[in-house]
């Protein structure tokens, strides 16, 4: 009997240490590293114990049979850690608790290792030297780690078995195995150390550790227990939002979620086995991403009519069996009805901006320009970016008298409503207070108080102002700059010249610098006036500038002023790299008529 048993014990160990290895090669979690250590353990504790039968010497015996409880300390302990981590508590393992659960094998080992406590725990008894199968006899802190041990395999066990049985109907057989399995080493085990029957002779718990080992490693590995994987994608897909079908080869529904089922109005039982092209006949849902036209199909999906419609986005997936033959699809629908619905919304919000934004916008500019005699006006405004937002940019030609105009181009600071208010007032009340006897410096600082006396202290304007008359030689300008970039003035000769000194912008100082200056337009002379969108369109670094406009100007000298309107926002655009200005750009040309000027 005795071979017999040692030759058991010989088998379990190695059994438990190949399994060890396998999962120590396998593991993927460390759920898998306790598994390895529990099986180590159970292998070191079977091989020691197979030694210990085999050895005649009581001497050799106790000695083995001391360092069999490396392995019967470690066991409880790594029990416990890998139920664990098995069961989603791994937040529980931390440092601290595998060393508080590694003091009392610490301790008993330390027992076993001074002859003085040996006996403690256990020792052979005198006349064991001529029994084949000697009982070993027990001391009292042996009754404390067994009471340890049994408490740690105890909860340990209840936790698995509360978890597994609680997740899902579906894993309660698999759980009772499991349970089953873990519990016959506890068994053996409590048999053994209470010397029941035969049970007081040999110990069977290696042994049964083998079946453990082997039912959890199979657990987990061939049926991918460690992480609950079909638990988990199950739960998954019965709780996602969106509605989920399994579609066979053959076009017809194999599987649908609940989610999927509410789409439809119906139960899972009405919908599987039927195709899914005759539960929804939609383009999208025709053929292989494909509709009967051979076009892309719309990637959305409407049920029902009116307030009932919910639109959904549908997604296809391909799936294949092992051999990477196409088994069916996967479709997803996915409601979006109010993402699409707020969408629109905001589509018709932002419409409606662009619509009341070029309104105003188109307001803030003279529908049609006055005719001068003896000169050719020509006004453009550009909008930045997309032309939703109302910006600060104007131009006005307005007339003073019979024989007198004024024009101004102006911008001020600022976006939006606001900015558009600050400019209306600002061309409008320039409009009121022009006078024909007083130079336009006089009427920008009766402007500027206005403005400071109506408008926030952070808005200001600049802009240029022009009285223009008839003159003997062409038509002559008086010019005032409100902090504004001075107007170019080309000649019939060809060469770009800068028009007035600068001076302060209105809305900032109660008694601002300006200054006049003269100027007068011969015929073919061209004078072009423009806020900063037109001279700071940049392209990295470098700005447009009036060297950019200059050149422009010469380039088409010989063109009607509107055409060269034209030329200067499309040289913009172009130096900008982009449709969409950086800046609302304004711009007001006067061509003094009667010769064809030079170009260059």
């Amino acid at each position: 009997m005795l071979p017999l048993f040692a030759g058991l014990m010989t088998t379990a160990g190695l059994v438990l240490a190949g399994l060890a290895g396998y999962v120590a090669w396998r593991r993927g979690t460390r759920a898998g590293l306790s598994l390895a250590i529990l099986l180590v353990a159970g292998a070191w504790w079977g091989l020691s114990y197979a030694v210990e039968l085999s050895v005649p010497d009581v001497a050799a015996k106790s000695l083995w049979g001391d360092l069999k409880y490396v392995g019967i300390c470690a066991v409880a302990p790594a029990w416990l850690t890998f139920v664990l981590q098995y069961t989603g508590r791994a937040h529980v393992v931390t440092r601290r608790v595998v060393a508080l659960l590694m003091i009392e094998p610490a301790v008993v080992l330390g027992l076993l290792a001074f002859g003085a406590t040996h006996d403690l725990v256990h020792h052979y008894p005198r006349d064991a030297a001529g029994q084949t199968l000697p009982v070993v006899s027990t001391g009292p802190v042996f009754w404390v780690h067994l009471a340890y041990s049994n408490l740690l395999i105890v909860v340990a066990t209840w936790i698995f078995v509360a978890t597994m049985v609680r997740l899902s109907r579906t894993y309660r057989r698999m759980a009772l195995v499991l349970v089953a399995a873990a519990l016959l080493p506890w068994v053996a085990n409590i048999l053994q150390n209470f010397e029941v029957g035969w049970f007081a002779q040999i110990d069977l718990t290696p042994f049964a550790f083998t079946v453990t080992g082997a039912v959890l490693v199979w657990g987990i590995f061939r049926e991918r227990l460690v992480n609950l994987l079909p638990l988990a994608r199950g739960a998954v897909m019965e709780s996602m939002p969106d509605g989920v079908f399994v579609i066979d080869a053959f076009g017809r529904v194999a599987d649908v979620n609940p989610a999927g089922a509410d789409v439809l109005a119906s139960t899972r039982a009405e919908l599987v086995g039927r195709p899914l092209t005759e539960l929804l006949p939609h383009p999208v849902l025709a053929g292989p991403g494909l509709d009967a036209s051979g076009a892309e199909p719309p990637p959305q999906l409407s049920l029902g009519e009116g307030e009932e419609q919910r639109i959904y986005d549908v997604q296809r997936r391909p799936l294949s069996d092992r051999s990477g033959r196409s088994a069916g699809e996967l479709v997803v629908l996915r409601d979006i009805t109010a993402r699409v619905r707020t969408r629109q919304h905001l589509q018709r919000l932002l419409t409606e901006q662009s619509r009341v934004a070029a309104a105003l916008q188109a307001s803030l500019a003279p529908a049609d320009l006055p005719d001068i005699p003896g000169g050719e006006l020509a006004g453009r405004f550009e909008p930045a970016g997309d032309g939703r937002e109302i910006g600060g940019d104007f131009f006005d030609v307005f007339a003073l008298g019979d024989s007198c105009w004024g024009l101004v181009l102006g911008d001020v600071s600022g976006k939006g409503a606001e900015a558009a208010a600050v400019t209306a007032q600002a061309r409008y009340t320039l409009r009121a207070l022009a006078d024909p006897t007083h130079p336009p410096s006089r009427t920008l600082r009766t402007v500027n108080g206005h403005l400071l006396a109506t408008t926030p202290a952070e808005t200001h304007c600049t802009l240029v102002y022009a009285v223009a008359r008839p003159h003997p030689s062409g038509i002559e300008l008086t010019i005032s700059l409100a902090g504004h970039h001075p107007p170019l003035l080309l000649r019939h000769a060809g060469c770009v010249e800068a028009v007035g000194p600068l001076g302060t912008a209105l809305g900032l100082f109660e008694d601002p610098e300006l200054h006049d200056s003269r100027v007068v337009l011969h015929p073919g002379d061209l004078l072009c006036m423009f806020t900063d969108g037109l001279v700071e369109a940049r392209h990295g670094t470098e700005l447009f500038g009036s060297d950019g406009v200059a050149a422009v100007l010469r380039r088409h000298a010989c063109r009607p002023a509107g055409e060269k309107a034209d030329e200067l926002v499309a040289a913009a655009r172009r130096f900008h790299r982009s449709d969409a200005l950086a800046d609302d750009l304004a711009i007001l040309l006067l061509h003094a008529r009667g010769v064809t000027p030079a170009s260059s």
